[in-house]
């Protein structure tokens, strides 16, 4: 037997391996509850600046925050369900690239009408990503300690985000209103990369 073949089937490589994976996926799991509680709180400071560059009147702008926080409230038990179906692993990318493209629409739309178009379809990607994420911390981590620690920590993402939201709207803001939108594709695409080597 090779030295390669013995490191492959000794139990403590297998041990790294998964604790790897299992942090790789507590990471993306963090990041995707971030993101999704971050554009819940984040438009709020830039409607004026909204209303500014798209016009519309109050109505409109509420529906700018609505559309969002409504999908994802309407439809946060059917797509845990959908979890069920077909996967925590692929319902949670579907959601996450979903929201990820909603964003990149939101940040390009050109009108209000488009914009909270694409607020009502981020909240749809948001309510499959956000019980699914919860999933595969229960599917990474088996252990009941581990698991609590590991909950704790993703809950803590979402805090941070709740918090953090309406300063960083802000900060971007006075760059753009389209910024508050394009910073979750980077923040997509790492938690994206994190999921693709969690097993």
């Amino acid at each position: 037997m090779t030295v390669s073949a013995s490191l492959r089937r000794s139990p403590e490589v297998g041990t790294a391996d998964r604790g790897r994976h299992a942090t790789a996926t507590l990471a993306a799991t963090v990041l995707g509850f971030f993101v999704i509680t971050l554009d819940a709180t984040i438009v709020n400071v830039a409607l004026p600046s909204i209303r500014e560059a798209l016009g519309g009147g109050l109505t409109g702008l509420q529906w700018v925050v609505d559309g969002y926080t409504l999908m994802f409230a309407a439809l946060l038990l059917s797509a845990g369900a959908l979890s069920d179906r077909i996967g925590a692993r692929k319902a949670f990318a579907g959601g996450l690239v979903l929201f990820v493209l909603a964003s990149l629409a939101c940040g390009l739309a050109p009108s209000l009408p488009v914009l909270i178009a694409a607020r009502v379809v981020q909240g749809i990607g948001a309510a499959v990503t956000m019980p699914t994420s919860m999933a595969l911390v229960r599917h990474a981590f088996p252990d009941p300690a581990r698991r609590a620690r590991a909950v704790g920590v993703w809950a803590m993402g979402g805090a941070v985000a709740a918090a953090t939201g309406p300063v960083l709207g802000g900060v971007l803001s006075l760059a753009s209103w389209r910024m508050i939108f394009f910073i979750n594709l980077p923040v997509g695409l790492l938690t994206l990369a994190l999921l693709a080597r969690s097993p």
